[in-house]
């Protein structure tokens, strides 16, 4: 796999001044051993990844790793919704900068596509491998499921108030129509390869012609 793809950035609540120095130094472990389990993840899978294993790559005592996740469910668990929550910000960066609903929405699924592709590696083992279906239960009713949720749900409203889809369909079933059709292009390119920009760029076009031909106001 190509452990380059990983997005290994530091939290951001590292860049507090106000944090003394315990707590940026329990901030950076912390840091560590997710980058570290990022990689032991993308690289082993899942099933065959242990504690031992990220605490070894991360440098630290297997006990250290435990201080701060109750096991490898949880610390799975943990990364799966720092990257929901990274991807809402991306989102609402980038559709805040671009006017219409239209243009929005052609933002959304472009950057979806774009940023699964920057983290393929690891979603690749989310999505695929039988487990851990027990954090995938676990994330559905989580706070940032439903803040994913939420945000798809208000994009397709406000599409719908602009006329850019039809207003006689609920906007959750809309919404989860064009994640599904989103999914149904990443597993496709992924059994393919890697896409170039220019390869995001027209598959979100044809992403986009095909939701609206199905979506599109009477």
């Amino acid at each position: 796999m190509n452990i380059n793809s990983l997005n290994l950035e530091i939290p951001q609540e590292l860049a507090s001044a106000s944090l003394d120095r315990k707590e940026r130094h329990r901030l950076l472990r912390k840091a560590d051993i997710i980058r570290a389990a990022q990689h032991v993840f993308a690289v082993k899978g899942f099933h065959k990844a242990t504690i031992q294993d990220i605490a070894l790559h991360a440098q630290y005592a297997t006990g250290t790793v435990y201080l701060y996740f109750e096991d490898k469910n949880s610390l799975y668990f943990s990364i799966v919704e720092e990257k929901i929550n990274e991807l809402l910000n991306i989102l609402r960066l980038k559709i805040g900068q671009v006017k219409g609903a239209r243009g929005k929405l052609e933002v959304f699924i472009y950057e979806i596509l774009r940023f699964f592709e920057k983290n393929q590696d690891f979603f690749r083992i989310f999505v695929q491998e039988e487990s851990p279906w027990l954090i995938k239960s676990r994330l559905a009713k989580s706070t940032i499921a439903q803040k994913r949720k939420d945000f798809f749900i208000e994009l397709i409203k406000a599409a719908q108030s602009e006329g850019v889809i039809r207003k006689d369909a609920e906007a959750g079933q809309i919404s989860d129509i064009l994640e599904s059709i989103i999914i149904s292009f990443i597993f496709n390119w992924w059994e393919e390869k890697t896409l170039r920009e220019k390869d995001l760029k027209e598959i979100a076009g044809i992403i986009m012609d095909l939701f609206l031909s199905g979506v599109k106001k009477k």
